[in-house]
């Protein structure tokens, strides 16, 4: 399966879970993926303002804490683990109806941790950088097992 086709039944599966994901970053559109890579974009609505109507700190830290999941599944991972560290450098603002680029990598996944790094723009702009850390020794047991719909 293609790459770009895996991640978006995976990024469906997050979908249709209808948790925060699904209510913070449901516009999130994904535009290309390749192993370990995903490009993806989010345009800024109102909800993802904070109080001084820029963009709000913790939908960056879910863009992070996403992007790197979805960059783990560009991995041809069903289950993409569970969270242990995520760090995040908010670089400069961005505002209402800008569009958000989300660079998102996998650099490594081992047999215990897999390692991501999430970039997020404007255009030439840094907005934020991320890096998060996740669990993925029972995800790889689950990968195994898993099948997504359709496969």
């Amino acid at each position: 399966m293609a790459t770009l086709k895996h991640v978006q039944k995976v990024w469906s599966n997050f979908l249709n879970q209808g948790g925060f994901d699904a209510h913070a970053l449901s516009g999130l559109k994904l535009v290309s993926a390749h192993k370990g890579k995903v490009l993806s974009e989010l345009i800024v609505a109102p909800q993802h303002l904070n109080r001084l109507g820029g963009c709000h700190g913790g939908l960056l830290s879910t863009i992070v804490d996403v992007g790197g999941s979805l960059a783990i599944a560009a991995e041809d991972m069903h289950a993409t683990g569970v969270s242990t560290d995520l760090n995040i450098s908010f670089v400069s603002g961005a505002k209402l109806g800008e569009t958000l680029s989300i660079n998102s990598r996998c650099d490594k996944v081992g047999g215990t941790l897999a390692y991501t790094t999430v970039e997020i723009s404007v255009g030439d702009k840094v907005v934020a950088l991320g890096r998060h850390t996740k669990y993925v020794r029972l995800a790889h047991k689950s990968n195994k097992e898993m099948k997504l719909d359709g496969q």
